[in-house]
């Protein structure tokens, strides 16, 4: 028995019907499972910067602020951290380092749970050891939040916020800094850059320090045309700090033009000097004007007869009825 036009239409009609409930099914199955809340914490201070004496203790406050929509479980625990790359990064870790400070550091309290909107104070208490070493040492007090035992795959996931801790332990220290590099994210640039102007700094000494540093920026004649300030970025013991200062020109520029970086750091305003070079051709302005000039020359060189011709006869020298001349009467 062959298929009819009746039996073709019937089953596709049935094959469309049970299409339209599974996706049914399958919307309301989705839309059934609620995304996992969002946790989200605020630390304040985000760096502490102390200066002590060997046997010191020091007392200080973190506070912590759920923005949360539900409570969170926090667990607070001192760590230690090594920097990570040259823009700040660090990494945790439970491991000495040559500049430790977690077993120096205690948390009260080690763990609690905060409402949605509240903040918690933490005490944290760092003893300094009679024996401890000069120079920088530095870690962290770790918050993380602790998920329920009876939660679920969705709201599983640990969130941690880790605010840096620097101590500077007073004494015979090292204060030695280099200039490791000064230069842009190009060699040249075009019409309306934003010029990056990197620099690296590298700490050889054992203390931590905000370097203050300026960058002046000289034309092709020598000329000052501009002045930045290098943003204060702390710059660890044994690693390297990039800072990115952007320079926008104002006006036309053109030419070859010097950058130089004058870094002051220590306690005793230590100074570095560098400098790089880069280009500005904004070949965008400049291409159209110089092929507008070449060929109006081409057309000058050209036609430079019919030129001289129309020039004298506008000016009355040629005689516009030459052409009559040596025709008989």
């Amino acid at each position: 028995m062959g298929f009819t036009h009746r039996h073709i239409a019937r089953w596709a009609s049935v094959a469309l019907i049970a299409l339209v409930s599974i996706f049914a099914v399958f919307t309301v199955s989705s839309s059934a499972q609620e995304p996992a809340e969002t946790i989200s914490l605020g630390i304040s201070p985000q760096i502490l910067d102390v200066t002590a004496n060997p046997g010191e203790t020091l007392e200080n406050t973190f506070r912590l602020t759920n923005a949360s929509p539900a409570s969170v479980d926090i667990q607070a625990t001192p760590k230690n951290f090594t920097p990570r790359g040259e823009e700040g990064a660090v990494d945790l870790t439970v491991d000495d380092t040559s500049f430790s400070l977690a077993d120096w550091v205690s948390v009260s309290p080690e763990r609690t749970v905060i409402e949605p909107g509240q903040t918690t104070d933490f005490a944290v208490t760092i003893v300094v050891p009679d024996n401890a070493e000069p120079g920088s040492h530095f870690g962290s007090v770790v918050f993380q939040t602790i998920p329920p035992e009876d939660a679920t795959a969705d709201a599983l996931v640990s969130q941690e916020i880790a605010p840096v801790i620097l101590v500077k332990i007073a004494g015979n220290t090292t204060e030695t800094a280099e200039i490791e590099e000064l230069t842009t994210d190009q060699n040249s640039y075009g019409s309306n850059p934003t010029i990056q102007l990197i620099s690296r700094i590298k700490n050889t000494g054992n203390v931590h320090f905000k370097p203050v540093g300026k960058i002046t920026i000289k034309n092709m004649w020598g000329n000052e045309i501009a002045e930045l300030e290098l943003d204060r970025r702390n710059v660890l013991p044994d690693s390297i700090r990039q800072i990115t200062t952007d320079w926008q020109p104002e006006g036309f520029q053109l030419g070859r033009y010097t950058a130089t970086l004058t870094l002051v750091y220590g306690e005793n305003d230590e100074i570095r000097v560098e400098e790089t070079s880069f280009t500005i051709f904004p070949w965008e302005i400049i291409l159209p004007i110089v092929a507008g000039a070449v060929i109006v020359s081409f057309v000058a060189i050209r036609y430079r007869k019919r030129f001289a011709l129309a020039a004298k006869v506008l000016s009355g020298k040629q005689d516009t009825n030459s052409n009559s001349k040596g025709t008989k009467e």
